[in-house]
C-alpha cells in the first residue's frame, strides 16, 4: 500500500508541475520561459508523493486525506504558475471546488456543503471589495482576479474564519517581499497567490490550533 501511494503520489506531483508549465502558453498573453528543470519536476514528485503519504497515515481514507491532496495541487500549480507567467489558472480552481464541494456532500452532508459554498463566496465577496478599494487608492491594479477566486476555494476548504485567517497571514508574508521588489524594481507586479497558497496550506495542516487562536481573540 505504501508503495503504491508513493508511486500515486510521485505521478501526479509530476503531472502538476507539466500542467504548471505548458498550461498557461496555451493563453494568447503568455509567452514561453525556460521549462522547469527535470531535477524540479522530479523534487516536486517526490514531495508530493511524500505528502500523500503523511496524510494518509494522519487521516486514512478520509475527506481531510483528500483535501490534503486538492491543497497539495493547488501549491505546486499556483507557487509555478504565478511567480513564473504572473498567472493563476482558471481550471484547477473550478476543478478543485468541484470536487470539494462533492466530497463535503458525500462525507457529511448538503448543508456543509452550503455553508462551504457560502464561506468560498463570504471569502471572494471580501477579497473583491479588497480588490476594488486598492485600485482606487493606488490608482492601479490591487489583486488579480486569480486571488479573487482563489479566496473562493480556501472557504469552501477551510471556512470562512480560517479563511479570513490565511488571507491576513499571507499579507504579512507577502508585505516585506513586495516592498523589496518594488523599491528595486518599481514596474514590477508582485504575485501574490503564492503567499496565499503558502498560508492556507499552513492553515490547513494546523487547522486545530489556529480555530484555538480564532476562538481566543474573538
Amino acid at each position: 500500500m505504501i508503495f503504491i501511494l508513493f508511486f500515486i503520489g510521485f505521478i501526479l506531483g509530476i503531472i502538476y508541475a507539466l500542467i504548471a508549465d505548458e498550461v498557461p502558453l496555451l493563453l494568447e498573453e503568455v509567452t514561453r520561459k525556460e521549462n522547469n528543470s527535470w531535477i524540479l519536476n522530479l523534487f516536486i514528485g517526490i514531495v508530493n508523493a511524500l505528502v500523500m503519504l503523511v496524510s494518509y497515515y494522519e487521516y486514512g481514507f478520509s475527506y481531510e486525506f483528500l483535501a490534503s491532496l486538492i491543497v497539495a495541487e493547488l501549491f505546486i500549480i499556483i507557487f509555478i504558475t504565478d511567480f513564473k507567467y504572473m498567472i493563476i489558472l482558471d481550471s484547477p480552481l473550478i476543478l478543485s471546488s468541484l470536487i470539494i464541494l462533492g466530497l463535503k456532500v458525500y462525507f457529511y452532508n448538503l448543508k456543509t456543503a452550503g455553508i462551504a459554498l457560502l464561506s468560498g463566496l463570504g471569502l471572494f465577496i471580501f477579497m473583491l471589495l479588497i480588490a476594488i478599494l486598492g485600485k482606487k487608492i493606488f490608482k492601479r491594479e490591487a489583486l488579480g482576479g486569480g486571488d479573487i477566486k482563489l479566496a473562493f476555494v480556501m472557504g469552501t476548504i477551510m471556512g470562512f474564519r480560517l479563511g479570513l485567517i490565511s488571507i491576513i497571514f499571507s499579507s504579512l508574508l507577502a508585505l516585506p517581499y513586495a516592498l523589496g521588489t518594488m523599491m528595486l524594481c518599481k514596474d514590477r507586479e508582485v504575485p501574490y497567490g503564492p503567499f496565499l497558497i503558502s498560508t492556507m496550506t499552513l492553515v490547513f495542516m494546523f487547522s486545530d490550533k489556529f480555530l484555538n487562536l480564532v476562538n481566543f481573540l474573538f
